[in-house]
């Protein structure tokens, strides 16, 4: 019985250890009212009232996934509430996360209207809500990136999960829709060096994309600083409002199990 145990605390170790993760969480927004970066210092700008130049401010919601988790993010950032008139986004400025670097983009997003808006800018690389042929992740021809090159299906008013990875020196990444991902490739590794446009809701943050304002909610937006796995992108599809969790949690996990496998040797 008790070398089962310990078998049993043994394998349990080693799967732990195998399972560690070297993904951190570094940025992560719950849209209480602001864009605070609860994690780092990455804080994102909002739009503001200005009438005179058809740009308005967002509203926060306590909208949520159903079934989120909801201990961290009670609420979400609608935008585009009058989208065929008036701009609303958040962005973060010029920044050093896509410049010859690796990592992840995890968020929910629920459209009040389907049809042509922009969920997400990074550079030149695009991810679009196009009616109902869903979403997809397209570029700009100048860029060379591909058009058109991932669709997944969106039901309007409900809530989707996107997870967006980047390797910039690799020149590839992933996109996942709802837990389904696909890969996409640059035409050039260093494409995503031009950091400084990284926005959500529209294209520009003025008034003269218009045709490409997103019209919904933003939920839980969360930033790593490597490439997340399918597993882990298919873990926060199924729990929303959690994260990924931290490799210091698992390996006080596994000192904790390493500890019992040494308790259930010495009682031998």
């Amino acid at each position: 019985m008790n070398v089962k145990l310990i078998t049993l605390a043994g394998s349990g170790l080693a799967l732990l250890a195998a399972s560690v993760s070297a993904q951190t969480l570094i940025h992560r927004y719950d849209f209480n009212n602001d864009a605070v970066d609860s994690i780092g210092s990455l804080d994102g700008t909002l739009s503001t009232d200005d009438a005179p130049n058809n740009i308005e401010a967002p509203n926060f919601t306590s909208n949520t996934p159903t079934g989120a988790d909801t201990s961290f993010a009670d609420g979400s950032i609608e935008l585009g509430m009058n989208e065929s008139t008036t701009a609303s986004f958040f962005n973060f400025g010029a920044t050093t996360l896509f410049d010859g670097e690796t990592g992840s983009i995890s968020y929910w997003f629920n459209t009040d209207t389907l049809g042509g808006e922009l969920s997400t800018v990074v550079n030149e690389l695009r991810v679009i809500s196009i009616g109902n042929a869903g979403l997809r992740l397209t570029g700009n021809a100048v860029d060379s990136f591909p058009q058109d090159f991932f669709a997944g299906s969106i039901t309007n008013g409900q809530w989707n999960h996107l997870v967006l990875t980047w390797n910039d020196p690799a020149g590839q990444g992933t996109i996942a829709l709802n837990g389904t991902t696909a890969t996409y490739d640059q035409p050039n590794p260093g494409d995503l060096t031009n950091g400084s446009r990284f926005i959500f809701g529209n294209f520009t943050v003025t008034d003269a994309s218009l045709q490409t304002q997103f019209d919904g909610e933003f939920y839980d937006l969360q930033i790593y600083d490597d490439e997340l796995s399918a597993a882990q992108v298919t873990q926060l599809y199924n729990n929303p409002g959690t994260a990924i969790p931290e490799p210091s949690s698992f390996a006080l996990l596994a000192g904790g199990l390493a500890l019992t496998s040494l308790m259930l040797r010495r009682r031998r």
